[in-house]
This record gives C-alpha cells, structure tokens and sequence, in this order.
C-alpha cells in the first residue's frame, strides 16, 4: 500500500547562426529556480557581485528547509501545486572549449554556449532558479593548468541569476584540465541541499567529452585524451570515464539526474561514446536518436537540445500537502478524471520523492496534467487508523471522493 509507491491502492487520475544557438537555450530558460549568489572558487568575479549577506541568508535558509518535516497525512481532499524548477549546469570551460565548434560555426563551444543562455534564459529569469558551477577553478597565477574543479556552486540556484551566470561565463575564459567527475560531485552535494519539497532538481552538463584529472589512473595502461602526445607519466591527462560515469549514476539513483549536452563538431567526435555512457548513467538519455546524450556538433542542434531538456526537467511535477500512511490511500485526479498510479513511470503517476509529497506524471498524464493547470489537479488522502483504513476520513470525504476511492480500491490488488 501507499509507503512505499502509494500501494496499489493509490491510483491517480486523468539556424546555423548565433541567433539559433541563442534560441536554443530559450528552452533550457524553464529549467531553474532558488536563492543567493556568490562564489568561492578561484574563478573570477563580476567586479558588480555583492555578497554582502547573501551567503548568511541563504545557508539559514538552507538549513531550515533541510530540517523541515517529512509531509503529514491530513484526510480529505487536497489540491496539488505546480513544483518548481531547480536545474544547475556544470559548465566544462576547459581549454579545449576554447576550439571552435564546427567549420560554420560563429565563435568557439565557449562563445556560443555563452550567447545562448544569454538569449533564451531571460525571460524566465522570473520565474525559475538558475544555478552553475564553471570547472575548473583559474590555475595558480592565471595559468592554464589547472585540474581542481570548485568545492561549490559559483551561483546557488535561485531567480534573478541570469545575468549573473552570463557576467560570469564572459569574465571567465576557456583554460585548463577536465575535472569532470569532482565538478559533478560538488554540484550534486549542493543541489541536494537545496530542499526537494519545492523543486524539480535536475543538473545540465555541457561538456565537449574528455574527462581527466586523476591521478590515480596509470598513465602506461590508461587510455589518453591526447591522442598524438600521449601521457608520458602524466596520469591527469588519462581519460577519467569511468569516476564519471559512477558519479553520474550514483546521484541518479539519489534522485539527481543529469541532461548530457555533448559539445563536439562531426569531424571530431572521438569521446562519443564516453558522453553516451555519461548520458545513460545520468538518467535523462535521448531515446530514437544517433546518440543517448544531446549532440550539438552545430549551433541549431544545440539549439534543439535546450529546447527539448527545458520541456522536459519538471514539466510534470506536483506537489502535495498530504501524504498516505502506511495503511491509508490516494487518488490523483485530473478535472476529476481518476488516472491509476503506474510505477513504471509511462502512462501515469509515481512518487518522486512521497516523504516530501512529491509526485510525477507521465505520458499522456503528463499532457492532461499540464493543459489543466492547478486548478484541476486533485489529491482525495484517506489515512488509516485502528478502525481501518478509511474509519478516520469518511467524515471528511464528499460523495465524489467516497467514489473516487472505493472505485481505485476495486481496480487495485491489496496486501
């Protein structure tokens, strides 16, 4: 029954120019949402950033979020509110971003990731949490060396950050080493700080493939991300896949996926296959396409693949004010049509996270779900007691919620 996925007494009803590149990203504008800035990384600051107190409010706040309760079972019926966004990117900025980004293309993989998060994020600078953490952090004195990715995020998620986060790419240029696998680990432990109840969290790597920086590889067996060179006892320049590819997966099954952008011209496609296995690991991989990560070998596939994650991260996700216990039930209706729960997660509803009364709807639910706003999506809570599962909430149940139930219960096996 509902405590683990709500039992199955739970149902649920119902162009090849900048301009492009620019577009493109206005799809990934969906994606963010939270508080505060500030960056304590060697990467350099907007002259104009004010930290002044925002590090004091914004770890206050985090910490209250993250001792907040667990969502409680209150009978009745309850209307499910529209989850917020929080989406981080982890921006590769290492030296070869600074490489152009195919034959036609206006500027380098660094330029045009730049223009266009700064043509598609503004308008929803409002209404979502944007958050980023750029790896690697600037080498000592400038250099270009550099293998440390930032102990955390250059910008926390939160609205309002979009002009920050294009400052801050513009004042920070393209140098140094891959540290892919520690970028994503600090940005992970970041984001899950951030209290889920509030968010659809979702991080957004933009990389062009060549993981490094370890120096627990042997550079006399490893594979080597200079192809002409070699590693020559350098056992940072061994390709690091493996670490990352762990790391992705690990925050995946946490809760924390991650949308792949593979960043690559069609004459230099050498780690594909490390950016498919890094995308499938990551949880959102592409279905029916060339590759499971979202290629942009061009300024328009880039385009389309922001297009398609901002569509995708959180698009379906509710909240609700009222969980089941153990031995109570839920019915999710869509304009009160009662859709069952499906925990393979095609056709339906599942919990995101039920502790903190978050939910998901998919496929043709997700269309329903989305067309009919707030108004129309509905949570009946029955929570059970030592006269049976629905004795405490009868009372409190209109005739409608009544049939809502007893029909779920019907269709549903029990224990």
């Amino acid at each position: 029954m509902p405590n683990h996925p709500p039992h199955p007494r739970a149902s649920f009803s119902a162009g090849p120019s900048a301009r492009a590149t620019a577009a493109s990203l206005a799809a990934i504008s969906w994606l963010v949402a939270i508080a505060a800035c500030g960056a304590r990384t060697g990467l350099e600051l907007p002259s104009d950033f004010d930290l002044s107190g925002d590090a004091s409010k914004r770890d206050a706040s985090d910490a209250a979020d993250g001792d907040a309760a667990p969502v409680g079972c209150t009978p009745g019926t309850v209307n499910l509110t529209k989850a917020t966004p929080t989406v981080m990117f982890i921006l590769d900025r290492s030296g070869s971003m600074g490489d152009q980004l195919g034959r036609t293309a206006n500027g380098t993989r660094w330029e045009i990731l730049t223009n266009a998060l700064a043509s598609t994020l503004p308008p929803v600078d409002d209404t979502m949490g944007v958050g980023a953490l750029l790896f690697p952090t600037a080498g000592p004195g400038g250099g270009t060396q550099s293998c440390t990715a930032p102990g955390t995020a250059d910008l926390a998620p939160a609205t309002g950050n979009v002009a920050r986060l294009i400052t801050l790419m513009r004042k920070n240029q393209p140098n140094g080493g891959t540290p892919t696998a520690d970028a994503i680990d600090n940005a992970a432990k970041f984001l899950l700080g951030v209290r889920a109840a509030t968010s659809a969290r979702a991080m957004v790597l933009a990389t062009d493939g060549e993981p490094n920086c370890n120096t627990g590889l042997d550079p006399r067996t490893c594979t080597c991300v200079e192809s002409t060179r070699g590693c020559q006892g350098r056992p940072m320049q061994c390709l690091d896949d493996g670490r990352t590819v762990a790391r992705l997966s690990s925050y995946a099954t946490q809760g924390l996926p991650t949308y792949v952008i593979g960043l690559q011209d069609q004459g230099n496609a050498r780690f594909s296959s490390v950016l498919d296995a890094m995308a499938v690991a990551g949880g959102r991989a592409q279905t029916g396409a060339a590759h499971m990560y979202y290629s942009s070998n061009s300024e328009a596939e880039l385009d389309a693949a922001l297009v398609t994650i901002r569509d995708q991260v959180g698009a379906c996700t509710f909240l609700t004010s009222s969980v089941p216990d153990a031995s109570g039930t839920i019915v999710v209706t869509v304009n009160g049509v009662t859709i069952p729960y499906d925990a393979s997660k095609t056709n339906g509803w599942a919990w995101d996270n039920q502790a903190n009364g978050e939910m998901a709807f998919y496929g043709a639910a997700c269309t329903a779900a989305a067309a009919a706003g707030t108004r129309g999506l509905d949570a009946i809570v029955t929570c059970g007691d030592a006269g049976g599962p629905d004795a405490s909430v009868d009372a409190t149940l209109s005739d409608a919620g009544k049939g809502a139930r007893d029909a779920a219960d019907a269709r549903s096996p029990t224990d």
